[in-house]
């Protein structure tokens, strides 16, 4: 019986040494919520910080909230419709007619009577760099600038001297000059623009429309040296969006559906997908069913992102500007939420989740504990179980 007791005291102590010697190694789903917090003290081989640690408040969230609705065309002023002016590039057809007997297109070029007038039609011509179009008998007309209406009437007046009650029609044949650029994979045009005023989406039917669902689909609008983008059902939903459009625009349809990855201890760890019309950090923990009773810390739920310079609060800006940080910098990001603290659901509801995002749940200190405990008796346990058998 001694023997049989020696020999349990032995296992036991081996089972114990071998759990306590496996400690550091017991199955995790990802760092501690300090570990993480720790990114922002950490320093390599340069003295600026290697991620930016920011905790979320309402400060933070309103800012990030405004950043996403400065996505707005509206911003960028109403166009406007044209105004048929004729630019350098455009093209014109010109007819004139002259009264019989006509005394200088009656043989000078090939005409065709029409009842007792006769007309002509001049060979089309594009307007030059210098704004202008050469007409017979009167030489170069500047027209850059002008309607063809007004055209006509300087071509009329200066013919008048020289023909026999001249008329004038002058039409645009090829609008070159006002424009529009409008892009989408697999068909790309340049629109015109005209009188009757075209909006964004006319540019959108333009070419077709989107190739890929509505909720997948963005609208980037470039003016100048502005850019915004609109997810398509956005602009669809919001007439305020649907602005006129002015010459030299570029619209181009992006279609990439969202994503993000639900990581630590949530109900599952999986990418999710939502619409380019934007998901809150609210909507993102529902979509990824919350957060696990026994394993999460409520005070260590973060979402990692790669995030341009100005989204950072100020602080956090000067920081990262001062060590050499232009604005246009990607800055690896990670924003701390406290969902402890009541406030935070009012916060989670304006924080934006952005496509390609981490939504990260750190274990609590105490799951932690619990799984130690139970990494460490569950073999004693069934340890001493076989050797009782064994004895008995």
């Amino acid at each position: 019986m001694p023997s049989i007791l020696f020999k349990r005291h032995i296992i036991l102590t081996a089972l114990s040494a071998l759990a306590v010697a496996a400690c550091g190694s017991i199955p995790t789903s990802g760092p501690s919520g300090k570990k993480v917090v720790a990114l922002g003290q950490q320093r390599g081989g340069v003295k600026v910080p290697d991620v930016a640690v920011v905790d979320v408040d309402d400060a933070v969230a309103r800012s990030l909230y405004q950043q996403r609705l400065k996505q707005s065309f509206a911003d960028l002023g109403e166009g406007y419709a044209s105004a048929g002016a004729v630019n350098v590039g455009d093209v014109l057809d010109i007819t004139v007619w002259e009264a019989a007997p006509a005394v200088l297109f009656g043989g000078a070029l090939s005409s065709v009577g029409s009842g007792s007038a006769q007309s002509v039609k001049l060979p089309e011509q594009m307007v030059s760099a210098k704004g202008t179009v050469s007409v017979p008998f009167i030489g170069n007309v500047a027209v850059a600038g002008k309607t063809p209406v007004q055209i006509q009437e300087i071509i009329r007046g200066r013919l008048k001297r020289m023909a026999n009650q001249p008329q004038v029609m002058v039409r645009l044949s090829q609008n070159n000059a006002a424009n529009v650029s409008v892009i989408r994979a697999g068909n790309s045009v340049r629109m015109p623009l005209t009188q009757a005023g075209e909006r964004v989406l006319d540019a959108v039917a333009a070419v077709g429309g989107s190739t890929a669902n509505v909720q997948d689909t963005n609208v980037q609008l470039t003016r100048g040296n502005a850019v915004k983008t609109v997810a398509l059902e956005d602009l669809v939903a919001n007439p305020r969006q649907n602005i006129l459009l002015r010459r030299g625009d570029v619209v181009t349809m992006i279609t990439n559906p969202s994503t993000f990855t639900a990581m630590g201890a949530v109900g599952k760890t999986e990418q999710i997908g939502f619409s380019v019309k934007g998901l809150s950090l609210a909507e993102a923990v529902g979509r990824m069913g919350g957060l696990q009773d026994r394993r999460a810390d409520a005070r260590g739920v973060f979402v990692f992102r790669y995030a341009p310079l100005p989204e950072l609060p100020r602080s956090e800006q000067s920081r990262w500007a001062a060590n050499g940080y232009s604005a246009d910098a990607e800055i690896p990001v990670v924003y701390r939420v406290n969902m402890q603290d009541a406030n935070s659901l009012f916060w989670m509801q304006r924080f934006p989740v952005k496509n390609k995002d981490i939504v990260y749940v750190s274990n609590a200190p105490l799951a932690e504990t619990q799984k130690f405990l139970q990494f460490i008796f569950s073999p004693v346990v069934s340890s001493v179980n076989s050797v009782n058998n064994i004895a008995n």
